[in-house]
């Protein structure tokens, strides 16, 4: 069951929600974390090919005789070239939000691999909802 926050979650509440889908990769729970975000159709995610992208630095196809890169935890990740990156950006105010199934705000947030923060970010959708906010998953991808 994908995450529910409440109608004025503010963009603190929804990226400590992210911080939690982080923390279930970080345990490779890919099946969950698949669970608690809504999926973008065009994309076709599933946990493995999340697990895939991952451990691929973004990339699906990865070797297994070259690093293999997982998500580690993110007070732990040391900033080796890359800043660690977390915004939500809103494309309309919040008094104009109508309930419905609205996609409303982008999340861009930067996965930190292998311990270090990396150029692999997390794109996700906000998604108002008629009695709550959601999360949808977009990409994962190196920007």
């Amino acid at each position: 069951m994908p995450v529910t926050l409440p109608l004025d979650a503010s963009d603190q509440d929804i990226l400590d929600a992210v911080r939690i889908w982080v923390r279930l990769l970080e345990q490779e729970r890919y099946e969950e974390a698949f669970q608690y975000t809504f999926q973008d159709p065009y994309y076709e995610w599933t946990p493995e090919l999340m697990r895939d992208v991952i451990y691929g630095y973004g990339f699906p196809e990865y070797q297994a005789e070259v690093e293999i890169y997982k998500v580690t935890a993110i007070e732990e990740a040391v900033e080796d070239g890359n800043n660690p990156y977390a915004e939500v950006n809103f494309h309309m105010p919040r008094k104009h939000r109508i309930p419905g199934i609205l996609t409303v705000a982008e999340i861009w947030f930067s996965l930190p691999l292998n311990g270090k923060w990396s150029d692999v970010t997390a794109m996700l959708n906000v998604l108002y909802m008629p009695t709550s906010v959601s999360l949808e998953l977009q990409e994962i991808h190196v920007f």
